[in-house]
């Protein structure tokens, strides 16, 4: 197939607007991040719990580890400067610690207070001191559940690790020379996923950000069975909206290929979703995939999740 062709056809009738929107006024961003997330931002005056619940099972490990552990030092050292204000003689045992600046004395009793741990050596001698350990012991238990369901909440959420190969192909059918787009996805988990199926559109978009999406029909668009990897192929034929297009038809109309899977998850017994695009610099022309399994001498299949993404000239 070439790269670049001197004329485009019109491209077919347009499909319903998948809910990502028409009409904008202006150039935007991707529809569609490799990792599934929309590029779309919320603002709101209004707060709502469930808007931080969501915010925190969702983000990464890295923000989210980071975000407790920062909270929990920010809070222990709140008290500890409460124990300073205080006064360090209303803690009986820490005449005894000298070498330890001050600071630090407070601290490390605010974590084992907030911890319950509690090795005794120092103690609160007085009502203020014995109150504000006790407001911070309540504190560290209240902190403690909601640290503990959100980490639950986290590890039990379902969720599809579908590996996406990092660019599709616009590519011809070595058999009949069928000019196909090309883009294949495997399981990153060792989880079971059954009954997994495919639903793509093409977007294109006009300069001043108006968008109109085309149905692209696939060659399969479902698998019973999911424990190789799956290449997805749409046959460009004369009534597919990518017929007759070249690279720089498809860069002029910012054309993104948007992808929707849904499958089963046995692991979880619930329906799992993954999505994806490619923009038209993310396709490559006259490549074919490189097969990603082999057989060991023992008849194992064995998938290489690395090669899912390497092509080679046809």
């Amino acid at each position: 197939m070439a790269a670049s062709r001197p004329s485009a056809p019109a491209a077919p009738p347009s499909a319903v607007d998948p809910g990502i929107g028409v009409n904008f006024g202006r150039a935007t961003r991707r529809a569609i991040n490799h990792d599934g997330t929309f590029n779309v931002r919320r603002r709101s005056r209004q707060f709502q719990v469930h808007d931080l619940y969501q915010e925190l099972i969702t983000m990464s490990w890295g923000r989210f580890l980071a975000l407790v552990l920062g909270t929990l030092t920010l809070v222990n050292g709140l008290f500890a400067a409460g124990y300073l204000l205080l006064g360090l003689d209303q803690l009986s045992g820490t005449a005894a610690l000298t070498h330890i600046p001050p600071f630090l004395q407070a601290f490390f009793f605010s974590v084992q207070t907030f911890t319950t741990v509690g090795y005794g050596n120092v103690s609160p001698n007085s009502v203020g001191t014995g109150m504000l350990a006790s407001a911070e012991a309540m504190t560290g238990l209240l902190m403690a559940a909601l640290a503990t369901g959100l980490l639950y909440g986290r590890f039990s959420r379902p969720r599809a690790s579908i590996l996406f190969s990092r660019t599709a192909l616009m590519t011809r059918r070595s058999s009949d020379g069928t000019p196909t787009l090309q883009f294949r996805i495997a399981n990153r988990h060792r989880s079971t996923l059954v009954e997994m199926r495919a639903r793509v559109l093409l977007q294109f978009t006009t300069p001043d950000g108006n968008r109109s999406y085309h149905d692209l029909k696939l060659e399969r668009d479902s698998v019973y069975f999911f424990p190789l990897n799956w290449t997805v192929v749409h046959e460009i034929t004369a009534d597919s909206p990518l017929h007759g297009l070249a690279a720089a038809d498809l860069a002029s109309r910012a054309a993104e290929v948007l992808i929707l899977l849904k499958g089963y998850d046995d692991t979880f017994a619930q329906d799992v979703h993954a999505r994806n695009s490619y923009r038209h610099e993310e396709l490559e022309w006259n490549r074919r995939y490189v097969r990603a399994y082999d057989i060991e001498p023992d008849g194992m299949v064995v998938l290489d999740l690395d090669k899912l993404h390497e092509t080679e000239e046809i």
